[in-house]
């Protein structure tokens, strides 16, 4: 999901969340032969965390990838290689989670339009990277070849692997659906704990992402009879939108699962070649045989987000107490969910004053917090958009706007300040130095075999290229000269007296001038004499002593292109030259300059450069400083210039703008480190702003109120279509928002009086969506009769495959972060492009381009095993068949016998070359799975039956975030026998957010005891019923679980209605309502509802509130009620001078007054806070 950064920031706000897996290892024991046996995990044992889960989804594309192109260690050389390792990591997956009913494994079919725009971007990027590291490896073989090194024909023809293959339609993906399919039936043949579970795989053929396929799954089985609701799930994935849609499912145990992608990081700072600390890859200078190998990479250990004590946090996080409405933790989870995609999805670019690093969450739950009195209800309904109450929340941003924008400069301008601060430190530790100096010793005694003097310790900062100077005669440098390398010289020795971009840019002249140690060694000394840049004249460093004579600056030509050295920047700035075509600014890497950043990071090559644009052409002047005294190249440079400065000249490459035109993106400067800088001419700190935005992001005039509405009517659409997507399934295959940029929050008016309708279509097929995503440069994964459009002039769509693209990195620092101003793809335009091709198709590719269906293995103990044996035999029906939820643990379904099954046979390997053997009298089955009806439409609740897990966090850990993360609030409840009293306290310090109002007269906000709703003004919090007195405001009803009961402000002075929950003593927990004021002022509001959860209460009627004076209809006892596993409920809040009510945790019918016996009948009291 395109929320960067979000599972930390959970993590971080929300500790408790996050526990780490217990994982069984597998067990090597000595055999009678003395040879090592290793005993695989027994699955069918207790699983070691503790708790026994039913089913497991695996969002596969988050295993596929890091199989496939893992970091720290080589890639698999073969696809079937490949198919190995997704096989050992699902494996160990499945072994640390060990499902009891179902294993899911879902593969990203195609996807809605909606989610092509960003397939599209990451596509495009991912092969310019590849490009750039097939540059990288080619340059690397032509300096291998030229230090004398043999290298082998294969080594020189060696393809890497496009990873853009894993995308629905492509041959791989073909692979990995049949590979999953006997890996799934040879476990069930061999491993005795996969006999009890049945396994769906749902391939790339079936439409849909593969965890929006997982939750609709889950959905239609709560709509359905023979669900439990007490399901536990478990979900494993790499996106953080899981954790939004595992609480979307409102289903009550559902955990997280996933790498702890921090665990085992080496130093940041360290070589990725060979480990050392001190410069990047690009800079290393070891050999093959000197790098010294890694031991291997110890397994990266797992971790949970357990979505119940999530929702704990959440429970006391949302809880608004001026809300003159019944609080709803489902409804109120879900407006968190949607604050959650205005930061950030993958399906809409978020707002300009929205960044999760900048606590975005936190100020948008700030307004939502202090709106939501207004807006009279939540913004979501069942996984629908109010637009009322959305344009609200929108008006409280837009408010804010201005001064998000001049918080951000500062803080950007303070980074700035402290980076710079830090390197300069850094360099003072290191005792580098910027230029000669007396003090630094630049010669050294002369040895006996030449007479140059050599520097016992080298001035300058470790160059990235040309270190290996020293030990150049070892290593086949300084031969006889040559015709070849007397060229070469001249250029090579100004190149190394220059800057490090000179050398960057002449690396190949420098290897094939074949200088001695020596020479090199002259040429970089010579560089130390300091020169002045000039404005109008050359500076170029003074001559060394080499065999040939250098061109000097008096011989070199400035107006002659033929005499342009490329980066050593011997041209003026101020010489004239003919007027060229506009360029577009694009990531342009030098020749080979894929070697100065580190390839093997994704984030350094994401740009695409320009293959028409020529080195000579490329000016090398800070992007930032048109000052011909900021620019440095040809000459050595101060300290503050250089390795102190944030901006760093050398290898970077600059490509300039036409300042004429306004709505031009800027140039890119792509530093040595990996990041981008790029000038930003919005200024959104600056006024006059949002011309400048929509000038330069849309090429409009902010005058233009149409194209605003349009922006702003289309951005409405998608929160509409993304909330639906993820509560309902998808709207529309077809919608996309057909913009780069949003709008700013401002620019939102009248958003209710939208009229936002989608219509469903259908998906696209998948060489569509193929044609859709791909480069060209990725069509080999595409049928060749579909290549020409990609690349032919006179194709009709040749616009959708652009050579070239820009980035706009939009106020990012990383390139991966900018975003690519790639065309949007007309659907109708291109699929009547591909109608032409498709009767040349083979039947192999028609069938890879056909819809597919899920399908689900059982093996032959499982009880459905003869179920599904039956379909096998002679039917004369030929409908679905629906799934007997007695025989298949509660899963509704439909099934139909699977053409390419045939029970008892052979079961073929796909995979030829690895060694895996065929599966003889196959002792499984499959059968094709159609997921049941959604008898009704997916709703915000819990659903009847569902039991409260165990309560983890403590009372501490409650008040931390009522108080918004900050300071120590005082009382709560109590989960080991101490009471908690709500002391008075200041409420502007206690609500953090301001929720409430300050001024309530001269009363005390505490020391009164929850009554039972006297004449005395206290006020008892209980289960759900507060009442009240002096005051004669009615206490809370205690229902998170209704929907739409109060469709207005409800008569709290008038008795709520009977309950329909039943009184058969079903145990619940929860929070106790507020009591009522005592002598304060009319409030709408004088009470909290009580956030509870039953266990095994009656299915019918559970949207109605509990009754009058009813305490007993949860557990027989008149003044508390009892909980589920001892754990004592929320004390209710008091009233004006009251305490809470008492919290009930007795299991028994009999619980004593004021608060039964909690864990285990030791006695507690939960007590509410006093206010």
């Amino acid at each position: 999901m395109g929320v960067p950064a979000l599972f930390r920031w959970l993590s971080k706000k929300y500790p408790k969340i996050i526990y780490p897996v217990v994982e069984e290892e597998e067990t090597k024991v000595e055999a009678d032969n003395g040879e090592s046996v290793t005993i695989p995990v027994n699955m069918a044992t207790t699983n070691p965390n503790g708790i026994e889960f039913d089913n497991l989804y695996l969002d596969m594309n988050g295993i596929v990838h890091p199989c496939t192109h893992p970091e720290g260690k080589p890639a698999p050389e073969t696809e079937e290689e490949m198919m190995l390792e997704i096989f050992e990591y699902t494996e160990r997956v499945v072994n640390m989670i060990r499902p009891r009913k179902l294993l899911f494994m879902a593969i990203d079919g195609v996807a809605p339009r909606a989610k092509m725009n960003q397939q599209r971007s990451r596509r495009f990027r991912s092969a310019q990277e590849a490009k750039d590291k097939e540059d990288a490896r080619k340059e690397s073989m032509l300096l291998w070849e030229a230090m004398g090194k043999t290298v082998s024909e294969e080594e020189k023809n060696k393809v890497s692997w496009d990873s853009n293959a894993i995308t629905p339609g492509t041959p791989f993906m073909d692979l990995l659906a049949s590979s999953l399919r006997y890996w799934v039936v040879k476990k069930m043949n061999t491993d005795p704990g996969w006999k009890d579970i049945q396994v769906i795989i749902s391939d790339a053929g079936v439409p849909g992402e593969g965890e929006h396929k997982i939750m609709d799954y889950i959905r239609r089985q709560r709509s359905n009879p023979g669900h439990d609701p007490n399901t536990k799930h478990v979900i494993y994935g790499l996106d953080a939108d899981l954790i939004m849609l595992a609480l979307a499912t409102h289903e009550p145990y559902f955990r997280v699962l996933r790498e702890d992608v921090f665990a085992n990081d080496t130093s940041p700072n360290a070589c990725r070649m060979c480990g050392q600390e001190g410069h990047y890859a690009a800079q290393c200078t070891g050999t093959k045989a000197e790098i010294q190998k890694k031991p291997p990479a110890q397994k990266k250990p797992f971790i949970f987000l357990d979505v119940a004590i999530l929702r704990e946090y959440l429970e006391v996080e949302l809880d608004v107490p001026t809300a003159p409405f019944p609080f709803s933790l489902e409804e109120a989870i879900d407006d968190w969910v949607l604050l959650i995609f205005f930061v950030g999805n993958d399906f809409l670019p978020h707002l300009p004053s929205l960044e999760i690093r900048e606590g975005a969450i936190d100020t948008l739950l700030k307004i939502w917090k202090q709106e939501l009195p207004r807006m009279g209800g939540y913004v979501t309904h069942h996984g629908s958009l109010q637009l009322s109450r959305a344009q609200i929340i929108l008006e409280g941003l837009a408010k804010r706007e201005d001064e998000i924008f001049r918080r951000r400069r500062e803080a950007e301008e303070r980074q700035d300040q402290n980076a710079k601060r830090r390197k300069i430190e850094q360099q003072k530790r290191d005792e580098f130095a910027a230029g000669p100096s007396q003090s630094l010793g630049l010669t050294a005694p002369t040895t006996n075999s030449t007479s140059s003097s050599v520097p016992a310790r080298h001035p300058l900062p470790q160059r990235p290229t040309y270190d290996f100077a020293a030990n150049a005669d070892s290593i086949g440098l300084g031969a006889a000269p040559t015709e070849e390398s007397m060229k070469n010289i001249p250029t090579a020795t100004q190149a190394l007296s220059g800057s490090n971009h000179d050398v960057v840019a002449n690396r190949r002249a420098i290897r094939m001038a074949n200088m001695s140690a020596a020479e090199v060694l002259k040429a970089e000394l010579s560089g130390l004499v300091p020169v002045k840049p000039s404005a109008s004249k050359l500076s170029t460093p003074a001559p060394a002593p080499v065999p040939s004579t250098p061109t000097t600056q008096t011989e070199m030509k400035q107006d002659d292109d033929a005499d342009f050295i490329p980066g050593l920047g011997n041209r003026s700035k101020n010489v004239s030259s003919p007027p060229v075509a506009k360029t577009e600014p694009k990531i342009e890497p030098a020749a080979g300059n894929e070697v100065d950043v580190d390839v093997d990071n994704d984030a350094d090559a994401d740009g695409d450069p320009d293959p028409d644009a020529k080195m000579d052409g490329i000016p090398v002047s800070d992007n930032f400083d048109n000052d011909a005294e900021n620019s440095f190249s040809g000459t050595k440079r101060k300290f503050e210039e250089g390795p102190g400065s944030d901006d760093v000249v050398d290898d970077v490459v600059v490509v300039e703008e036409d300042d004429e035109d306004a709505s031009a993106v800027p140039a890119l400067k792509v530093n040595s480190d990996g990041t981008v800088e790029q000038e930003d001419t919005v200024k959104l700190w600056e006024p006059g702003y949002k011309e400048r935005y929509y000038r330069q992001k849309f090429g409009v005039e902010l005058s233009d109120t149409e194209f605003r509405k349009q922006v702003t009517q289309k951005y409405v659409e998608g929160l509409a279509w993304v909330l639906h997507y993820y509560y309902q399934g998808t709207p529309s295959w077809q919608w996309y928002y057909p913009y780069h940029f949003a709008p700013f929050a401002a620019d939102f008016e009248e958003i209710d009086k939208m009229d936002i309708k989608f219509e469903l279509g259908q998906p696209f097929k998948p060489f569509e969506q193929l044609m859709g995503v791909f480069p060209a440069a990725s069509r080999s994964h595409i049928p060749e009769v579909f290549h020409r459009l990609m690349v032919d002039e006179d194709s009709p769509i040749i616009d959708f495959y652009p050579p070239t693209f820009e980035i706009d990195m939009n106020g990012k620092k990383m390139a991966w972060q900018g975003v690519a101003l790639l065309p949007f793809i007309d659907q109708s335009r291109l699929l009547d492009a591909m109608a032409l091709e498709y009767p040349r198709l083979s039947d192999e590719e028609l069938r890879r381009n056909r819809w597919g269906n899920d399908v689900i293995f059982a093996a032959v103990d499982h009880p459905i095993y003869p179920f599904y044996e039956k379909l096998y035999g002679k039917r004369k029906n030929q409908e679905p068949v629906p799934i007997d939820t007695n025989l298949s643990k509660g899963m509704s379904g439909s099934v139909l016998p699977n053409p390419d099954c045939i029970p008892g046979s052979t079961y073929y390997c796909p995979l030829t070359s690895v060694g895996l053997p065929d599966i003889k009298n196959d002792r499984s089955l499959s059968v094709l799975y159609f997921f049941p009806k959604q008898l009704t439409p997916h709703r915000s609740v819990m659903l009847p039956g569902a039991k409260r897990p165990m309560r983890i966090l403590s009372g501490a850990d409650l008040e931390v975030t009522r108080n918004g993360g900050r300071g120590r609030g005082r009382g709560g409840w109590d989960r080991g026998g101490n009471s908690g009293r709500g002391n008075g306290m200041d409420r502007s310090r206690n609500d953090p957010f301001h929720g409430r109002s300050n001024n309530y007269g001269q009363q005390s906000y505490a020391n009164g005891r929850g009554g039972g709703g006297n004449s005395n003004g206290n006020g008892r919090g209980g289960y759900g019923n507060s009442y009240g007195g002096g005051g004669d405001h009615r206490g809370g009803y205690g229902n998170s679980y209704q929907q739409n009961q109060y469709p207005s402000r409800a008569p709290y002075q008038s008795p709520p209605p009977s309950n329909s929950y039943g009184n058969s003593g079903n145990n619940y927990s929860g929070y106790g309502g507020r009591g009522g004021y005592n002598n304060g002022p009319s409030h709408p509001r004088g009470n909290s509802n009580g956030y509870q959860s039953y266990n095994s209460g009656s299915r019918g009627g559970y949207n109605a509130p509990p009754p009058q004076n009813s305490y007993s209809s949860y557990g027989n006892d008149m003044n508390g009620g009892n909980s589920y596993s001892g754990n004592g409920g929320y004390g209710g809040y008091g009233g004006y001078d009251g305490y809470g009510g008492y919290g009930s945790g007795n299991a028994s019918n009999s619980a004593p007054p004021r608060g039964g016996a909690p864990y285990n009948s030791n006695p507690s009291r939960g007590r509410g806070r006093g206010w």
